[in-house]
């Protein structure tokens, strides 16, 4: 009975360690425009210098996704096919207006080389 139970919870932690993988339309904006100002909603300032030098990794997610687990200061890994420079690591630091379903939204410098397609999709999971 006890090697059951042992098993079931072995088997348990593995299932809940599987990180989850979500398919999201990726956008990006800009500190200061259409809205966004230079702190985002976890409370941390923006400095241009470092988002120029491509030293800053921030994105913001769609409310739904926070309904999912994901938190602000969560360190996510993008994938993407069709806009590679955005693979890696990225840091959740602000959420996107609440309409908006299932989207990523990359915080760029103006002029950026990312390459974003008008329609292109990434896919996202935690960082473990």
């Amino acid at each position: 009975m006890l090697r059951q139970i042992l098993l079931a919870l072995v088997l348990s932690m593995a299932l809940c360690t599987v990180a989850q993988e979500y398919t999201l339309r990726a956008t990006k904006y800009h500190p200061g425009q259409g809205g966004a100002g230079w702190v985002t909603a976890s409370g941390d300032r923006i400095n241009y210098t470092k988002l120029k030098n491509y030293q800053i990794r921030w994105v913001a997610l769609s409310h739904d996704m926070f309904n999912l687990g994901f938190r602000l200061g969560d360190t996510i890994i993008v994938k993407s096919e069709s806009m590679p420079k955005l693979n890696g690591e990225w840091v959740v630091k602000d959420k996107m207006g609440r309409r908006l379903r299932k989207r990523i939204d990359f915080l760029t410098p103006r002029g950026d080389h990312y390459n974003f397609k008008s329609h292109g999709t990434v896919t996202i999971r935690k960082k473990r």
